[in-house]
């Protein structure tokens, strides 16, 4: 793969980052290392103990990684830029919709918000727009991106 190290590339063959490297493990890609990460960590659980909760939680960081991501990426690498815009407007008015009365996408907070943590930090480069047509979607952006622990990382 173009411009990925060799390190990289003996720890991850998908040649992206993050890669964690704990006890002689290697770990990667993000949704993975978070759940790796919630289990080794069980003080602070950001997936519910119940199993139709938890398939809810991982379905939207699928939704989150597939669309939007997907689509962000594929803006900020100049392909189908006009499409995966119209896209991302279309994936956002969904979850206008769905964020009707909800503080967090899926329940409590959980691993499900933190997956759209950086999409939302990047809107710019996503030349995305969350704006007053999206009250829903802009209030959990805020209370996410408001978070003590999120603060310090964008």
């Amino acid at each position: 793969m173009k411009n990925k190290s060799k390190e990289l590339l003996e720890r991850n063959p998908y040649g992206k980052v993050p890669v964690l490297e704990d006890d002689g493990a290697v770990i990667y890609e993000s949704a993975v290392i978070d759940e790796y990460l919630d289990e080794k960590y069980p003080a602070v659980r950001l997936m519910p103990s119940d199993l139709a909760e938890r398939a809810r939680v991982r379905i939207w960081v699928d939704y989150c990684n597939t669309r939007l991501q997907r689509a962000g990426g594929f803006v900020a690498h100049d392909y189908k830029v006009e499409k995966s815009k119209a896209e991302i407007v279309e994936y956002l008015k969904y979850l206008e919709g769905h964020m009707r009365g909800r503080d967090y996408i899926a329940g409590d907070y959980s691993l499900a918000d933190i997956t759209f943590i950086p999409f939302f930090t990047r809107l710019e480069r996503y030349q995305a727009v969350i704006g007053d047509d999206l009250p829903n979607v802009k209030a959990w952006v805020k209370r996410l991106l408001d978070r003590p622990a999120v603060q310090p990382t964008i």
